[in-house]
């Protein structure tokens, strides 16, 4: 499966911004033979969703790129629309979840065999935890590589201090 998310980064400019973000989704991710993040490879600069006409597994192409400074308005608008489409998901999730099954779990939990029975109802409470500690996955659709966060917080408090050189760059990501 596919999904777009955003990376943002601060950068001088817009060649840094795409390649600092390419080597830490590259270093993050381990080997071929041990997968060390949620993704097992990535198009930088948007891959399918990138509609500029070329090859959409370019992993060299910048054009979706995003900076603050020089398009201020669309950049925050991406940003809104990336935690909007993340609390579409959560919500999503939460009402596929069973309250009953945590007092099920309680109740008969035996520590020496798995009770797969339950396995599928605990997915939606175990997404809605990863989403509420923010923990970074498919389901997060925005990233700040700088402060190692799936929320925009920090990055919406550096600009407001005066930080400009933000970027967020597309990132197609498979998992």
């Amino acid at each position: 499966m596919h999904v777009l998310q955003w990376i943002a980064v601060q950068a001088d400019d817009t060649n840094h911004a795409f390649n600092s973000v390419k080597h830490y989704l590259e270093v993050n991710m381990g080997s071929e033979d041990s997968y060390a993040s949620w993704y097992d490879w990535f198009v930088t600069g948007g891959g399918r969703w990138n509609d500029n006409g070329t090859d959409s597994y370019d992993d060299d192409n910048q054009s979706m790129v995003i900076s603050y400074d020089d398009e201020p308005k669309k950049f925050l608008e991406t940003v809104e629309k990336s935690m909007v489409e993340r609390k579409e998901e959560f919500d999503r999730y939460a009402k596929s979840v069973n309250p009953d099954i945590l007092a099920k779990i309680i109740s008969d939990y035996n520590p020496r065999e798995k009770d797969f029975a339950v396995f599928s109802e605990l997915y939606p409470i175990k997404k809605i935890i990863d989403m509420a500690y923010g923990e970074w996955d498919f389901n997060s659709y925005f990233f700040d590589c700088e402060s190692d966060t799936t929320t925009a917080k920090y990055m919406l408090d550096s600009i407001d201090n005066g930080n400009k050189n933000w970027y967020i760059v597309p990132v197609d990501f498979h998992f």
